[in-house]
């Protein structure tokens, strides 16, 4: 559950769960209000300023105590000598004379089973108290209260729901924080080995667990630029010290006069100097590389013909193929003129690197392909450029790293280089957008794929 859509649900119980016991102590309160229980009428009874009663007045105050609920049980106890003179409570006759607040104990003891009512009837000559009793549990059985009842039970519920969800939302909100600090402390501690766990459940895809998939992204990119920190580290010291010990063995020599002949010293001095251009050139390649990471290439791409870069290497390639005594075959089906934001020296150089290669690890008359053409596959359209040969082909083994920092595959090892052009090539194609893949069979040659997408 996505983190606005528990936060709303939070919100909302926050709110409601208020109101929803307030609901509830005010429906509380009134079933067991005694205003709930009032005989309609008996306020006003209570109220009135009855005139002097005579005995026919008292006959029809009876008769019409007699029309009461068949439920509701009365008393009428004259005050002046506390005698009963009308009842329907069987424990208490008619003629029986009270003894001082013997009414008032009787109805505490039975008030667990009655609720009771007592109302006093006064005139000039007569005082009488009306006591008025109903059964509680008939109260409690009558439709009204039923609905309430439930009412009261439906609001117990859904607080109890309600509660429910808010543990499991704080318990959510809170894991996915927690999570998320214990694994942002790992990163920062450097700790990048440890997988930042992620719940897979599709139910549970929320912006906690893109932030924990972000952080696990940046673990293994970090961990990534660890183990390229280490290859260069290694690759350059590697490659690096050929060179500076030939350089050193050969200063040496001369200098403790190993090296005495004038043409030894000549020779010597001449190939310090190979060695030295050499370290050069290999400094400079670093450089270059190093410079295709800065983002003021990808800000400054410019709008070019990729058709004619294309059909211009393509030229290139049958003129450098033919120097090299290779068969260089050529199938450029782009019907228009399609401009991409691109480097053109950049392009350029890969295209050129890729040619390169497949030059190197081809035999004399062997056939190197290059093709291009155009595909649209719904509203996106992009140029396909294939580099083929028929060479030494790639080691299985290699594939999925030749276009690492410093990788070398089997076929290489016994050529020059560093390992860095295929990197370069890679870079180059990430700094545009664009896709390369190799597909390549060992003992039958190379073929590689760039995709460059382009708007029509």
């Amino acid at each position: 559950m996505k983190i606005k859509r528990q936060f709303i649900i939070l919100s909302f119980i926050i709110i409601s769960i208020p109101i929803l016991c307030s609901i509830f102590v005010i429906i509380h309160t009134y079933i067991h209000s005694p205003n709930r229980y009032l005989i309609k009428g008996s306020a006003k009874l209570e109220r009135k300023e009855l005139s002097l009663l005579s005995k026919k007045d008292l006959d029809m105050l009876e008769r019409s105590l007699k029309m009461l609920p068949e439920e509701v049980e009365a008393v009428l106890c004259r005050i002046s000598d506390r005698k009963i003179i009308y009842s329907t409570i069987p424990d208490i006759e008619v003629g029986r004379i009270m003894q001082k607040n013997e009414i008032w104990n009787y109805a505490t003891e039975t008030s667990d089973k009655y609720f009771y009512q007592f109302s006093r009837l006064s005139s000039l000559d007569y005082n009488i108290i009306l006591v008025t009793r109903l059964s509680r549990q008939r109260l409690y059985t009558s439709p009204k209260t039923s609905v309430y009842l439930r009412v009261l039970f439906l609001i117990i519920i859904i607080v109890a729901i309600s509660l429910i969800f808010l543990l499991i939302i704080s318990k959510s909100i809170f894991t996915g924080l927690n999570t998320i600090q214990s694994s942002s402390s790992r990163l920062a501690e450097g700790k990048l080995d440890t997988p930042i766990t992620i719940n897979s459940n599709n139910e549970n895809q929320n912006e906690f667990n893109c932030i924990l998939r972000s952080l696990e992204t940046m673990r293994c990119e970090l961990q990534e630029m660890q183990e390229r920190k280490n290859r260069f580290i290694m690759g350059i010291s590697h490659d690096l010290r050929t060179p500076v010990a030939v350089i050193k063995g050969y200063s040496e020599a001369i200098q403790d006069d190993v090296i005495s002949d004038k043409d030894e010293i000549k020779k010597s001095i001449e190939l310090i100097e190979q060695k030295a251009t050499q370290l050069e050139g290999m400094i400079d390649t670093l450089i270059n590389f190093m410079k295709l990471n800065n983002k003021e290439i990808k800000e400054n791409l410019i709008k070019e013909s990729i058709t004619e870069i294309i059909t211009d290497f393509a030229k290139y390639a049958q003129v450098t193929g033919t120097l090299f005594k290779r068969n260089i075959k050529t199938n450029i089906s782009i019907d228009k003129d399609i401009q991409v934001p691109l480097n053109v020296q950049l392009v350029q150089r890969s295209f050129e690197n890729l040619l390169s290669n497949a030059i190197r690890y081809t035999r004399e008359n062997d056939l190197i392909e290059i093709a291009a053409h155009t595909e649209k596959k719904g509203r996106k359209s992009a140029i396909i450029l294939q580099i083929k040969d028929t060479g030494y082909g790639i080691d299985k083994k290699d594939l999925d790293y030749i276009f690492e920092l410093f990788y070398r595959g089997t076929n290489s090892r016994k050529e020059e280089g560093m390992g860095i052009g295929l990197a370069v090539v890679k870079n180059i194609m990430d700094t545009h957008g664009w896709k390369i893949s190799v597909e390549s069979q060992k003992g039958y040659g190379s073929c590689f794929t760039i995709k460059i997408p382009y708007k029509d």
